[in-house]
Order: structure tokens, then sequence, then C-alpha cells
């Protein structure tokens, strides 16, 4: 059977994954992915595991690290640009789909101390779990500490950084202020 090129590469890709780092990268079916997708974990014991039919558009990329766990689902959709940071924990249902550019952190920098560089105050960390059946509208951040119900929609450009309750609409209400000048 011939294969094309760009296809062995891919193919390539995720063997090496799983042959670098045994037991951390579990996938239980198919997975799609376009260009530029990596899956990056640092020396820990962190894990990511996914379901079946997950697909990642281009330049999408995992970050998987101080013994973090990320679990995805089954029938998961990530459009182009998206990226998941996962140093605590992360779950996502079965069913969701992400817009362009969502950005899902667990891990926020702390800064309390103000004789300190930021960089050298270190993280602080919480669970983000996603529902299945969410619509994760284009260019929403998601924080830790969040919860997101069951058939949820997350409009676009949105922050979440409290938790919504399963069956809502979330809208980013900006308002142009538009004044002749």
């Amino acid at each position: 059977m011939a294969i094309a090129f760009h296809e062995w590469k891919r193919k390539g890709y995720l063997f090496e994954q799983r042959s670098l780092y045994p037991g951390r990268f579990r996938m239980d079916g198919t997975l799609r992915f376009g260009k530029r997708f990596s899956v990056i974990f640092d020396a820990s014991t962190s894990v990511v595991a996914a379901g079946t039919n997950l697909h990642f558009r281009d330049d999408c990329q995992i970050r998987s690290g101080s013994h973090g766990k990320l679990s995805i689902g089954d029938h998961v959709f990530f459009n182009n640009h998206c990226s998941i940071h996962c140093f605590h924990e992360i779950t996502i249902g079965d069913n969701s789909q992400f817009g362009e550019n969502v950005r899902i952190y667990d891990v926020n920098h702390q800064f309390k101390d103000r004789t300190k560089l930021i960089s050298e105050q270190g993280y602080s960390e919480g669970a983000i779990h996603i529902g299945s059946n969410c619509w994760i509208g284009s260019n929403t951040v998601i924080l830790k500490n969040v919860t997101i119900g069951d058939n949820t929609v997350i409009g676009a450009n949105c922050v979440i950084y409290q938790s919504i309750p399963p069956g809502c609409l979330v809208l980013n209400r900006q308002q142009l202020d538009i004044k002749p000048l």
C-alpha cells in the first residue's frame, strides 16, 4: 500500500510520541490532525488520554506537564490554532466542539510578592471540566477552577473564569462605542 510522504510523516510522528512517552499518550481510536499538530510533555508523569474520533485542525497544540491529567472524550473537534495547557487536570466530554483559537489553561502565574519577578513566583493550579455536547466559540479562553456543564454554548471572545451550569448560552456583550469625528 502506497502512503504519501506527508501521511507517512504524520503517522511516524505519533509513533515517535508513543515510543518516547510510553503510557503517557493513550488513544482509543481514530485521531485526525492538520499541519503542525503537537503534543509536548515535560519530564513528569503527566498523561494525555483521548477517546475515539478526535479531530485537530492546523496548528493545534497540547502541552502536558507537572503530573497533569488530560482526558478528552469521543467525537471531539478542535478548529485551527487551539491549545490546551494541562499541568493539573482537564477533562473534556464527548461530542464537544471548539472554534478557532480557543485556549485552555489550568495554571496561572502567581504574583503576590511585589519584591520578586513574576517568573520566580511559581504557578497556581486548578481543574477544568468541560461537559459533553458543548460548543466553545472562537477566541475563547478557559481558565482554571472552571466547570462548564453539558449542552452549553460559549459565544466567541469570552473569557471563562467561573463555572457555567449545564444547558446555558454564554455571550460576551462587549459593545462598540461608535461616534462620528
